[in-house]
């Protein structure tokens, strides 16, 4: 055997878990596990996001999902955000990002195109189902357990003139 196996730790670290990058797409995040309907450039595991999470309890120090959510109903989502919890570490994370509805309805409010492609989606088979507001997104966190969630307006750097919100919320 040419490799040693150098053990760090007898049990996870407190504070410490695996990061899951969900609806990666061609983005792949290092250290992360990189997940997806399908296969893309980041893909590291395919998983359909509707049948849960793979994970056991309190395994999970940080989730990040861009432009995700939106492609889930109201129920689906919810159903989501318990798994995230379920999953995540005592003051685990996620972060994650939404079309910020209100913003692009008064951006794009003269080029009804523009707007209706921001609210439901680019293709027909990959359609957004539910939009949120700051409030609304924060507020589902809040109610499904997390003691904190912080929802700002703001741009991902990737997709510059794309209106969103982006939320972090503790668990």
């Amino acid at each position: 055997m040419d490799s040693e196996v150098n053990y760090k730790h007898y049990m996870r670290p407190e504070g410490r878990g695996i990061k899951l990058h969900l609806g990666c797409g061609d983005y792949w995040f290092d250290g992360y596990i990189n997940i997806d309907l399908g296969v893309f450039g980041g893909t590291d595991m395919l998983w359909d996001l509707n049948k849960g999470l793979p994970f056991q309890n309190e395994t999970v120090e940080i989730i990040e999902l861009y432009d995700v959510l939106e492609h889930f109903g109201k129920e689906e989502a919810e159903r989501l955000v318990d798994e995230f919890k379920r999953v995540l570490i005592p003051k685990g994370k996620v972060r994650l990002s939404v079309p910020d509805i209100e913003t692009v309805v008064e951006v794009f409010k003269d080029d009804n195109d523009k707007m209706l492609h921001h609210i439901y989606g680019i293709n027909s088979g990959d359609c957004h189902k539910y939009g949120y507001f700051r409030k609304s997104i924060a507020k589902l966190f809040i109610d499904h357990g997390f003691s904190e969630a912080l929802a700002t307006k703001g741009e991902l750097p990737e997709r510059a003139g794309e209106p969103k919100i982006i939320l972090e919320a503790i668990k």
